[in-house]
């Protein structure tokens, strides 16, 4: 178990969302002046909907200086931005649309061209952004999928043993969701500062039960462990439900 794990178990999934806003409304106070950028990666998928929607509310919708958030994708599908089964298309109508945030900010991946383009003028856009020097976002929102997925790194794939690609194509079937995808990779998403990965479901239990007492280091979402930076598990009770009792301590943290 990797030792900047830590574990945090809910009571339902919205307290979860909750408690996840704040700590990332947190994590834009700790350190980072008004002028400085705050880089986060999003995903999509159903797990971190209600998540968006909290940040779009009050408090945080005026209390974040959002002018100053730049928002990045984990992974998107294949498909054009008005689809709703793009991932920009979810965070732009449950979050973006809805709080203060030049155009500028905003650094999607571009599904509707060819894998090969996306992945080329993504890469460029990384590059750029962060200067020529390694990706190193702020923040990387993640769920993880009930084969133990994440982004679009699936499991048995050959992307999952790539540690050198900043982001790749990727095919995959899941849910009956479009298969070909463009994701970041396990080198960008592990030079991270903060990772949230999300956890809510008695579907998720079995990939948590791997995780945290089989110690399945094959599972893509077991591969997150960022170098230098810090991953908060962030799980309901339905998905922590064949943890043992040690993992449920009175102030619903755990660090291995």
């Amino acid at each position: 178990m990797v030792s900047n794990r830590t574990l945090k178990i809910f009571d339902d999934p919205e307290k979860l969302a909750f408690d996840a806003a704040r700590y990332i409304a947190g994590l834009l106070d700790e350190g980072h002046s008004s002028e400085n950028k705050f880089s986060m990666a999003l995903s999509g998928g159903s797990t971190p909907t209600r998540l968006y929607e909290i940040l779009s509310e009050e408090p945080f919708r005026s209390t974040v200086n959002w002018e100053r958030v730049e928002f990045f994708w984990v992974d998107e599908r294949c498909v054009p931005p008005s689809e709703k089964g793009s991932n920009y298309w979810l965070v732009n109508e449950l979050l973006l649309r809805k709080i203060c945030i030049p155009n500028e900010n905003i650094h999607r991946i571009k599904g509707e061209l060819s894998q090969e383009e996306a992945v080329f003028e993504y890469k460029n856009e990384l590059l750029n952004y962060f200067s020529g020097s390694d990706v190193g976002f702020d923040l990387v929102i993640l769920g993880f999928g009930e084969d133990g997925h994440t982004g679009a790194l699936f499991p048995g794939s050959k992307e999952i043993c790539d540690v050198r690609s900043l982001i790749l194509p990727t095919e995959g079937t899941y849910e009956d969701r479009p298969s070909k995808r463009i994701t970041l990779g396990l080198r960008a998403l592990n030079h991270s500062r903060n990772v949230i990965v999300l956890g809510t479901g008695v579907s998720k239990a079995g990939i948590v039960k791997k995780v945290f007492l089989e110690k399945d280091s094959e599972l893509p979402v077991s591969k997150i462990s960022p170098s230098e930076g810090r991953v908060m598990w962030l799980l309901d009770k339905d998905a922590a439900r064949f943890l043992p009792d040690r993992f449920l301590s009175k102030s619903s943290c755990w660090n291995p």
